[in-house]
């Protein structure tokens, strides 16, 4: 198998300095013989990015430069792994997951906890965990971490120390590595024949969140939705789908925006479980206002989502409908 492997940054590939920790100039060498000797019947290529991201600077135009990248060297290998920084890394999987639709190939993003040349990392289990479901898991686009192999739109990092940092609260695992594979699907159901790839504009500014907490008021939220390029935004709501439904300066902010094409989508701040709109007065009150239901999506693939739909130039209307639609594989 021809294995292309993207080092785009992050903790797996850092050294200590007198500033803390920085990339290494010499890790992605490092990695492909150490991948090559691992697998000495499997091509590995690792190519450093000249500019690496610390994936707390990642942006969405950094989404961009990754997918053009697998895209760019999309049939000149059977599979893809994406070396990523954690506190990033479920955005930048879920816009992989967007932009590659029904992949007849596998990618699969990893990174670590611990540097790989610290000890005690976790960063060569999971690559090697990863490297395991390229060759032998689904077609599509994934996160591996610790064991677990999640859908690309369904990663949530949960954890900030454990080594079992990712999590996918509202979809079952596509898999499990122990001593073998656990499967949830049949790894080899799919039949599609061809990738439907997609890498729309996505820039910055375009979408933004807006979090729900005791006292919030129109005024909190003003700056943010008073951006000329905005988009769309992610409501990070309480419980079910619930907001303040006697500020009416606030309901007006949202109607405003939303009157302005602006598409705000209701997401739970909960770990876990799904929007159901309209099921109290506080959540209809945002119906009302045009705010749209997330269902169940994690406010990260929500953020992505919204970036890309509108960055393939569709309307608010349109985007609205993806939304309510719901693509097949976000359930």
């Amino acid at each position: 198998m021809n294995i292309y492997v993207a080092y785009t940054g992050g903790t797996i590939g850092m050294v200590d300095s007198e500033q803390g920790l920085v990339p290494d100039p010499d890790f992605a060498q490092a990695v492909e013989i150490m991948l090559q000797d691992d697998y000495p019947n499997d091509n590995m290529t690792v190519y450093c990015y000249e500019h690496l991201i610390d994936s707390s600077n990642a942006r969405p135009e950094d989404w961009q430069i990754i997918a053009q990248d697998i895209q760019s060297n999309w049939h000149k290998y059977d599979a893809f792994m994406v070396l990523h920084g954690t506190d990033t890394m479920s955005y930048s999987a879920a816009a992989l997951f967007y932009c590659f639709q029904a992949p007849t190939k596998p990618i699969v993003v990893t990174g670590s906890q611990i540097p790989l040349f610290k000890t005690r990392s976790d960063a060569r289990n999971n690559m090697l965990g990863a490297i395991e479901a390229l060759k032998n898991g689904p077609n599509g686009v994934f996160l591996f971490f610790a064991g677990r192999l999640i859908e690309g739109n369904r990663a949530h990092k949960a954890h900030t120390t454990e080594l079992a940092a990712f999590a996918s609260p509202n979809a079952p695992l596509r898999g499990w590595l122990g001593i073998d594979w656990q499967w949830s699907q049949d790894v080899n159901a799919s039949d599609k024949q061809k990738t439907d790839i997609s890498i729309p504009n996505m820039t910055s500014g375009a979408v933004t969140i807006l979090p729900v907490f005791p006292g919030v008021s129109a005024d909190h939220w003003k700056g943010l939705l008073n951006s000329t390029n905005l988009k769309g935004a992610v409501l990070l709501s309480y419980g079910a789908g619930n907001a303040p439904d006697k500020d009416q300066a606030l309901l007006g902010l949202l109607k405003t925006a939303t009157d302005n094409d602006v598409v705000i989508v209701n997401v739970s701040q909960c770990g876990s479980g799904r929007v159901v709109a309209g099921a109290y007065a506080a959540g209809s009150a945002l119906v009302k206002a045009g705010v749209i239901s997330g269902k169940d999506m994690t406010y990260e693939a929500a953020f992505v989502k919204l970036h890309f739909l509108s960055g393939l130039g569709l309307s608010a209307k349109e985007i609205k409908l993806a939304f309510d639609k719901t693509l097949a594989l976000d359930t």
